[in-house]
């Protein structure tokens, strides 16, 4: 690892790199491997065992300082920043682009003597993926805008006109399973808007009737599969409104092709989709 930045619930950012003075990274661990926990089971008389499932353990990345002068001014320095019970966002820089993975603060060692003192920072990351910095937007139906300079207005004159693209394709360049930000927005009443996942045949559907101005953003990632109605300037959960059985879409390695629907108002629904690629390392 060349760089890695820390960022706390404050915004405040603390940068650790190679010849770095008066604080310099020495050396990272828990960035690069995955661990897995396999679940196996044996009956009487089996050989062997059977598999009954596995998923990846939490990230335990490791960042150890140096830190050259100013040894109490640094320690408090660094002790106030890593604060426990909040959570901070690690910025890892190893290769051509940075990667990025939340944590809580493990446990925070200063040496307290030596010309050159040690600084360890043990942190914990339980969503164990690392993800890209910048997320990827996918537009399946927006409005465009029809302004053009110099401006010549002819009959009819449209200020905006709706592009309908209907399916859109969402790249997934990793092995991790990416979630997703779905966002249905209407500029009249559209009944139960949906995204059908074109090469799984899944469908995700939110039954209920929206009006104009109305906002509905699904998210699926794991730990924070929510459906949430803007809609006069209130925010609420109508996670209960989605189809049952509940479909959290997801963009899976390769290409995924979505298509948007409602049972009616199509035409007054836009539809976008976010994604951001995880990682199983820095």
């Amino acid at each position: 690892m060349k760089r890695v930045v820390c960022e706390n619930q404050q915004g405040q950012q603390i940068e650790f790199k190679y010849g770095g003075y008066p604080l310099r990274l020495d050396s990272t661990d828990g960035f690069s491997e995955i661990e897995y926990t396999v679940n196996t089971s044996q009956n009487s008389g089996q050989d062997g065992e059977s598999y009954n499932g596995s998923q990846a353990n939490k990230r335990n990345p490791v960042i150890t300082a140096n830190i050259f002068e100013d040894y109490q001014t640094w320690g408090d320095k660094l002790r106030s920043f890593f604060q426990p019970r909040s959570w901070g966002t690690v910025y890892a820089y190893g290769g051509s682009a940075g990667r990025k993975a939340t944590y809580q603060v493990e446990k925070i060692g200063i040496e307290e003597t030596g010309t050159v003192r040690d600084a360890t920072i043990s942190l914990i990351c339980p969503d164990p993926k690392f993800y890209a910095l910048d997320d990827e937007l996918t537009q399946l139906a927006i409005w465009q805008s029809c302004i053009r300079f110099p401006l010549h207005i002819t009959e009819p004159f449209h200020v905006t006109e709706k592009v309908n693209t209907l399916i859109g394709n969402v790249h997934n360049g990793s092995a991790v399973p990416m979630g997703l930000m779905v966002k249905f927005m209407a500029s009249g009443m559209v009944e139960n808007p949906s995204l059908y996942d074109v090469n799984r045949r899944e469908l995700m559907q939110i039954n209920t009737t929206m009006h104009a101005g109305d906002v509905i953003i699904i998210t699926t990632a794991d730990g924070n599969k929510r459906v949430k109605l803007i809609s006069g300037g209130a925010t609420s959960n109508i996670n209960n409104l989605m189809a049952y059985p509940p479909k959290w879409l997801k963009a899976y390695q390769g290409d995924n092709l979505f298509r948007y629907n409602a049972d009616s108002g199509i035409d007054n629904l836009s539809v976008s989709i976010l994604s951001t690629q995880a990682y199983w390392g820095a």
